[in-house]
């Protein structure tokens, strides 16, 4: 089977679709459509077609931007997640493959049940990949997040009898032109603690790593595409369950830049790991600090299950970040940093990790973290709750979302520092 594009076959095939050649049952053809991320969906729809044995060539159209024409490569290099050998014309972009490739693999770190990759089991995966593709990386066990005071860390992992990790992982250009820093929420599971989930909400809880597993996706990719950015990148790992020494709700524990923190409900866990992510991240007050997460279900209320979230205090730059999104075919759509509610995070001594209210959990989330970014530091709050996953529950049905708008923030980024 060959994969190819071509203008003549857009009316026969919806943007972003594929079908089989009338003429040449072999052939499949896909029409980019006319943005990217039809043309992602085009490259996920004929990688999905892709037999367990190949050789399959890629054929990409003459006349069609480059940028549409990667995405499309990099589509088929994720939807087809490893099957048959893809062989691609010299018309395809460089480093369409590895995006594809780290699309796959923040997929895989998603999919992955509990069992099979825990705190420990995901630190140790990090490590071996940073040693392959030339990270540096240093991992936290208990001992070291106590010298760090990394109490949020320390408490939401208190539960299970598998101890929590904090893995720093760094890409480190000869020369680099600025810095940025990401956070990803690594739940490997969320059971919500002692405040337990109903069993239906609990299904898909393995997926609640996703923002470590894009984060550590993006790390792994970037030296094959040697952008001159320094990335950072911070991955809190922790099974939230219930056991003899869980936190309970109502308990105060201290954050790594000192703030205290009183989990009144152990089921919003995501932003106490995180506080400590971002306390450390910007102790180096990089160009940009971005924490990613499945952190609201509230955000997929507002949004539906296609468009993630983004809040910011700085308006430019949280355009910049829909912008590069929408580059990259990934749906995001700004929610406001409203102040107006940030008395519902506040306690006499520090911060509360739930709102006491039902309504605007997503915007009291971003103020929670906000408390642990100084006002002078560039920083998003990305909520991926609702791109994150698609089918039910015993799907495989990680997306990886998210990957392709940091690798295009970074893109654009260094055109613009260079």
């Amino acid at each position: 089977m060959d994969v190819i594009d071509a203008d003549l076959w857009r009316a026969a095939v919806p943007a972003g679709g594929t079908a089989i050649d009338p003429s040449d049952p072999a052939v499949l053809l896909a029409a980019l459509g006319p943005d990217a991320e039809s043309a992602w969906q085009a490259g996920l729809s004929a990688g999905a077609a892709v037999p367990e044995h190949g050789p399959v060539r890629v054929e990409t159209p003459q006349g069609v931007a480059a940028d549409a024409v990667g995405t499309f490569v990099s589509g088929v290099v994720a939807g087809a997640r490893g099957r048959g050998g893809l062989l691609l014309d010299g018309d395809a972009p460089a480093g369409a493959i590895a995006i594809g490739n780290a699309v796959d693999l923040a997929k895989l770190l998603t999919d992955a049940p509990a069992n099979v990759l825990g705190p420990v089991d995901f630190a140790a995966l990090a490590t071996d990949l940073a040693g392959q593709v030339g990270l540096e990386c240093t991992v936290h066990d208990v001992d070291s997040l106590e010298q760090l005071g990394c109490g949020g860390i320390l408490g939401i992992g208190a539960g299970s009898d598998r101890p929590p990790r904090l893995v720093d992982l760094r890409y480190r250009p000869a020369q680099p032109i600025g810095r940025i820093t990401l956070a990803g929420k690594g739940v490997v599971f969320d059971s919500g603690g002692l405040s337990a989930k109903s069993p239906a909400a609990m299904m898909d809880m393995r997926s609640d790593k996703a923002g470590a597993a894009v984060v550590l996706a993006v790390l792994a990719v970037l030296p094959s595409l040697g952008l001159p950015i320094e990335v950072r990148g911070l991955l809190p790992l922790v099974e939230n369950v219930p056991g003899p020494h869980s936190i309970r709700p109502g308990d105060v524990v201290t954050a790594a830049d000192g703030t205290e923190i009183q989990v009144m409900d152990t089921d919003f866990e995501g932003r106490v790991i995180l506080a400590d992510a971002l306390a450390l991240a910007v102790r180096e007050r990089p160009d940009l600090v971005v924490d990613l997460a499945t952190l609201t279900y509230q955000v997929v209320i507002g949004l539906g299950p296609e468009i993630a979230g983004v809040i910011g205090r700085d308006a430019a730059l949280t355009a910049e970040w829909v912008a590069a999104g929408a580059a990259a075919g990934e749906a995001w759509w700004p929610l406001p940093y409203a102040t107006r509610y940030e008395q519902q995070m506040r306690t006499p001594s520090g911060v509360r990790n739930h709102p006491m209210t039902d309504s605007g959990r997503a915007i009291t989330a971003a103020l929670f973290l906000g408390a642990f970014v100084p006002q002078d530091q560039p920083w998003l709050h990305a909520d991926i709750a609702g791109p994150t996953w698609r089918g039910d529950a015993s799907a495989e049905g990680a997306t990886g979302f998210a990957v392709r708008t940091v690798i295009e923030l970074v893109t654009r980024r260094t055109r613009s520092n260079g």
